[in-house]
């Protein structure tokens, strides 16, 4: 790889990159970018609760050098978009150190759960990766933009990066140059997203964020637990394991409709995107939906508000269901 900067990917076979079906877009988006090719990321097929299917990961892995090409990297999701499903990582681990893969993991969204006791064996695994993308912007609730990328490589980035501009970066001046941290960036002059997050830690704690993280899925758990109780609402996946509470609501009027007809996928597939356009037209909460694979239209609340309580979350299923009663 010494040679790519300077040369291109003309000095490499073809480069191949594997990430979950359900990992976030700007994977094959920077592929694109980078010139690998968002072919070159092959989609790895995930199991009933959106985690990676090790089996398939190796067989593709095996795959990609069958066909000549170069294996080298693996980004493994901690806690999906969609989903918030996390990926196995010490088993994605085991297969990097294997195939002598770069095992980078994007916990961009579920990488907030490390700052409490509860909840971060989730990310267990997560201290054998070669780097990690992390936005305590999102669920530990930083201002935008606060985005992190962090490696276990010391001086990888001004590696691959740096091209020591002398009317910028001169190696002789007075002061210990290690601070000019220009030259190791994708961009030169950028806004320092760690000061915020270095006061908000310093007015938070650790023991305040870790209170915020526990009462965002206290809430989820809360929300998932009384919808099951609820008539009408049902879960896309069982057991959430990150504060995505994916779910679809039922009208009474579709309740009755044979669960393996067109008529009911059909119908259902409508609800959400009624419900959110009459509840935006009301001004009484924004919720997001989506499908994903085969699966229908299905709401997916996201909180990483602590501000919230259970209150809020009765209102919101109170709310769903007054404006989707009649569909």
């Amino acid at each position: 790889f010494a040679s790519l900067q300077t040369k291109g990917l003309h000095a490499l076979p073809r480069l191949v990159i594997f990430t979950s079906e359900d990992a976030h877009y700007s994977v094959k988006k920077l592929a694109s970018f980078m010139g690998i090719g968002s072919d070159n990321v092959y989609a790895i097929k995930t199991d009933n609760v959106g985690k990676i299917r090790v089996e398939h990961l190796e067989s593709e892995i095996l795959r990609a050098k069958s066909e000549g090409a170069l294996p080298f990297m693996v980004s493994a999701t901690a806690g999906t978009t969609v989903i918030g499903a996390f990926d196995p990582l010490e088993q994605i681990a085991d297969l990097c150190a294997k195939y002598n893969l770069w095992m980078h993991v994007d916990a961009a969204w579920g990488g907030g759960a490390l700052m409490s006791k509860k909840y971060r064996t989730l990310l267990k695994g997560i201290e054998r990766s070669d780097s990690v993308t992390w936005n305590p912007h999102k669920l530990l609730a930083a201002p935008q933009q606060c985005s992190t990328l962090l490696t276990r490589h010391r001086n990888i980035l001004a590696e691959a990066h740096s091209t020591n501009a002398t009317y910028l970066f001169q190696k002789d001046k007075f002061y210990d140059t290690r601070y000019d941290t220009g030259d190791k960036h994708i961009q030169c002059g950028r806004r320092a997203d760690v000061l915020k997050f270095w006061f908000m830690w310093r007015a938070k704690g650790m023991a305040g964020f870790e209170a915020h993280i526990d009462k965002v899925f206290e809430n989820a758990e809360h929300f998932t637990n009384s919808i099951k109780a609820r008539p009408g609402f049902e879960m896309v996946i069982e057991q959430p394991e990150c504060t995505n509470v994916c779910f679809w609501y039922v009208p009474p009027g579709l309740r009755g409709v044979p669960r393996d007809s067109a008529e009911y996928r059909d119908r259902l597939h409508k609800v959400a995107p009624k419900v959110k356009e009459r509840m935006m037209k009301d001004g009484s909460m924004m919720i997001t939906y989506q499908p994903i694979h085969d699966k229908p239209n299905f709401f997916r609340l996201v909180l990483q508000n602590s501000s919230l309580d259970k209150s809020d979350m009765n209102y919101i299923i109170d709310e769903i269901e007054r404006l989707g009663k009649d569909l």
